[in-house]
């Protein structure tokens, strides 16, 4: 996408041509401006919808709608994209191109690829409250990824479809921090194009490690791979009461130097040093979003001593958890 020109969307609701909600998301779909708003007309429902061209190749939209009626959306646009969607709300039935309809469930992040002029198409029952947070990004930033990391993405089957998996700590982290992010003009654009490269290179590296067909790990087999990626996603379902390193590598059947060897060389930390960070995170996001207290926050991680958890924070993010609550 060439830097300076503005992408021509077509947005429209097949079941009704006169349809105001797409006629209005169109119009801030076409827009070059910096931020753009539509408010979802009374009669037909209650919410909005924001865009936020951070630069051409790099748009935001963040939804909050519910319909009082059935209604269907479908789009196209003028160039191929990367798109990175995020549903905080109820799920609701989508499709890309001609593929079948899937579901999109809540809680759940996706990636797919979209090519210059394939429809999306999205179908919301009345009552439904579509959350989200979408990106655009144009295809050049991926590919250029892409090359770098030797062609890896290959396995994940993006380029010919679309990769969903749970939305993690991490990422929920970061997608709170763009939709309350507090700076304004150009700070604000500076801002969220740092954390909308952040934020892809994190759901990139996830869909990487989570890949069906792994790619090649030196002195690591196909079994080994995916009996560590089962590993990581016990410790995420189990963070606050952590399993020892014995219990869990009878649960994935590797011995525990395979399983510490080896989960280190796929995920870069050891298994301890991914706790902690996870639990960091988690915590981090548990005080910017349920506005926890530092206390709360830090026992439903699995810390008891809140002068651990205080260290350990600032060593991390380099403040205290209680100047972080400050910041916010």
């Amino acid at each position: 996408m060439m830097e300076g020109a503005v992408s021509k969307y077509q947005i429209f609701n097949p079941q009704d041509e006169n349809c105001s909600v797409c006629a209005g998301l169109e119009r801030i779909f076409r827009t070059g401006s910096f931020q753009s708003e539509l408010e979802i007309p009374a009669a037909i429902g209650k919410g909005y919808c924001r865009r936020i061209v951070v630069r051409p190749s790099m748009a935001i939209t963040i939804s909050d709608m519910t319909f009082y009626r059935k209604m269907t959306m479908g789009g196209r646009h003028d160039h191929s994209l990367c798109k990175l969607a995020f549903c905080l709300g109820d799920g609701f039935l989508c499709r890309v191109g001609n593929k079948e309809e899937y579901e999109v469930a809540g809680g759940a992040s996706y990636m797919f690829s979209q090519d210059r002029g394939t429809g999306v198409s999205s179908y919301h029952s009345p009552g439904q409250r579509v959350v989200g947070l979408n990106i655009d990004i144009a295809s050049e930033v991926i590919t250029d990824f892409l090359e770098q990391r030797g062609g890896e993405l290959a396995h994940t089957g993006i380029r010919d479809g679309f990769y969903n998996r749970t939305i993690s700590p991490a990422v929920r982290l970061i997608l709170s921090e763009i939709m309350n992010c507090r700076y304004r003009d150009h700070v604000k654009k500076i801002y969220l194009e740092g954390k909308i490269l952040e934020l892809t290179a994190i759901c990139l590296d996830e869909t990487l490690c989570a890949a069906l067909e792994p790619y090649p790990v030196t002195g690591l087999s196909a079994y080994d791979i995916e009996a560590l990626q089962k590993a990581r996603r016990i410790l995420d379902d189990n963070i606050a009461a952590p399993l020892t390193i014995g219990k869990l590598a009878r649960l994935i059947c590797l011995n525990e130097y395979k399983l510490k060897t080896g989960f280190k060389q796929l995920f870069g930390l050891p298994v301890h040093a991914y706790i902690i960070d996870k639990r960091l995170e988690t915590a981090r996001l548990l005080m910017r979003e349920k506005k926890l207290s530092i206390t709360e926050a830090a026992l439903m991680v699995g810390y008891s001593d809140i002068g651990r958890f205080a260290e350990k924070f600032r060593q991390k993010y380099g403040v205290n958890p209680s100047e972080y609550l400050k910041q916010l």
